[in-house]
């Protein structure tokens, strides 16, 4: 199924130089950041699993227009998917009309999202050969990498990546208690809606999670302003 998805693919892009570039570019910045590495076997080497992949194309995104996304619901020799073996977990994302509530209820709100998510968590190493891709080198050969992060388009990435987050806040609640809280209770997957009663304790908010980056996690876009 990847071999096929990727001879797909390959075809797209003789008729779409701008969709190589862009689809190529996304995956070079998976090697160059860590989250992908090339590893010396055959494609047809059937330890572990291979995930076929494409592109989800977003025009009105202002960070990446172009996504490749990883199936982790394609059918192996078996007939069985990587999804269909995974355990994904119990849900532990917080109550969005919660988090709603709370956030109208601050007088200073703020905002943040953690920039590539899912990929700021390590997978275990003897764990990676069951998130094999195939690659077709700008020299013509195929290649087999692994990717080394949580992964987009398996069942357990939102339960794996939310509970690590919440492993963060309480690993680093004695450092920073208000942030560690925010962790908990204000996030709705990627995202961060809170607040605080004054314009001081916001930006002392603010402070404390962006003091989180120092932790690997991506903390941006940091909004400080009075409630309507």
């Amino acid at each position: 199924m990847a071999l096929k998805r990727l001879a797909s693919l390959n075809r797209r892009f003789q008729h779409d130089k701008h969709f190589e570039t862009e689809y190529r570019t996304v995956l070079q910045e998976y090697l160059a950041l860590g989250h992908m590495t090339k590893v010396n076997t055959n494609h047809s080497d059937a330890n572990g699993y291979y995930l076929p992949h494409h592109a989800v194309i977003k025009a009105s995104s202002q960070t990446t227009k172009l996504r490749v996304v990883f199936d982790g619901s394609a059918p192996s020799t078996t007939g069985l998917s990587l999804n269909d073996a995974l355990h994904t977990g119990p849900k532990l994302q917080e109550d969005l009309f919660c988090i709603l509530i709370r956030f109208r209820s601050h007088q200073y709100v703020l905002t943040d999202d953690i920039e590539k998510m899912y990929r700021q968590f390590l997978v275990r190493p003897e764990d990676r050969k069951y998130q094999k891709i195939l690659w077709r080198s700008a020299s013509g050969e195929t290649e087999t990498y692994q990717l080394n992060t949580v992964t987009f388009g398996l069942s357990a990435a939102p339960y794996l990546a939310i509970r690590c987050l919440k492993q963060l806040a309480e690993d680093e609640d004695h450092r920073f208690p208000h942030a560690a809280q925010v962790l908990q209770r204000d996030f709705y997957v990627d995202d961060a809606l809170t607040g605080a009663d004054t314009k001081d304790e916001a930006c002392a908010l603010r402070t404390e999670l962006a003091k989180l980056q120092s932790s690997d996690q991506s903390l941006r876009g940091h909004l400080c302003m009075p409630s309507s």
